[in-house]
């Protein structure tokens, strides 16, 4: 009796000691940063479903470029984090109304959305990709076709004065590829790494993927636009943050390398200074 009584008393004191020290490591996170949240000890994010930038499935929190970029975050702020799926319109609105601490998705650093919203440094570069049955990669190509595009993105205002009536704005790039398959537009624009990605991995089969070449009758086609993370303004302290620990993974190559592990050019990280574009 009396062993058995001494082992169940090592047992228990082996369990307290494990217990402790699981804690103790725990405690041991220290964050990079302080900032306020919108829930204690939990980044909340809201995402669309935009590979390779952002989506869901499984168990997994998040998944694609921002997804890993977030999830390196939150392990350097020493949170958890809570990430709902809304549809790409909807992203904008819940981090302006305060339901979520920032929004990631290939959003691109505009002139427009620093007006009424905090955008954290620059992610990676992006441009304009045409996607055609012709390998259509001009502006003027797009006169006399349906043209369809995301919402969200930010060559969708200069593209309506260019075409009109023609252009259709889809809720999603689902929404926009069934249609493209379907004819009932000619061509789809898109981001060029996302319409890429989606070519690598069966979609848009029989279609060419191109960057579109410059054209001043469409402003945003002449420079490549630089995606960050969209904040609620008044938090500068998150926005400050959040800035310095993407820094930090630039400098270290980290950014580099997830864009590599989704099959794009790690060159997209090469960000160059800060800018906005209209």
């Amino acid at each position: 009796m009396t062993s058995k009584s001494l082992g169940r008393t090592g047992f228990c004191a082996g369990m307290l000691f494990a217990l402790l020290s699981s804690n103790a490591i725990a405690d041991e996170c220290k964050p990079a940063h302080k900032f306020p949240t919108i829930s204690s000890d939990t980044l909340t994010i809201v995402a669309h479903e935009y590979m390779p930038f952002s989506g869901k499935s499984g168990d997994d929190a998040v998944k694609g470029i921002d997804g890993d970029i977030v999830k390196a975050i939150a392990a350097k702020e020493c949170l958890k984090l809570n990430v709902s799926i809304v549809d790409a319109g909807a992203v904008i609105q819940s981090v302006s109304t305060g339901k979520a601490d920032f929004g990631i998705g290939d959003w691109q650093r505009t002139v427009a959305r620093a007006k009424v919203l905090g955008l954290s440094g620059p992610l990676y570069t992006d441009q304009m990709g045409v996607i055609s049955m012709e390998g259509v990669d001009t502006i003027p190509a797009l006169q006399g076709k349906k043209v369809g595009v995301v919402a969200g993105s930010y060559w969708n205002a200069d593209l309506k004065k260019y075409l009109g009536s023609s252009l259709t704005i889809y809720p999603n790039p689902v929404a926009l590829a069934q249609d493209l398959s379907a004819k009932r537009i000619d061509i789809g624009i898109d981001s060029y790494l996302t319409a890429a990605y989606n070519q690598k991995t069966a979609g848009y089969r029989g279609y060419k993927v191109m960057p579109v070449k410059p054209d001043a009758s469409v402003p945003a086609s002449q420079s490549p636009s630089q995606a960050g993370f969209p904040y609620q303004k008044s938090n500068s302290a998150l926005g400050d943050a959040i800035t310095a620990d993407i820094a930090e993974m630039h400098k270290t190559g980290e950014i580099a390398k997830i864009l590599q592990s989704y099959g794009l050019q790690p060159t997209a990280a090469d960000v160059g200074e800060p800018r906005l574009v209209q």
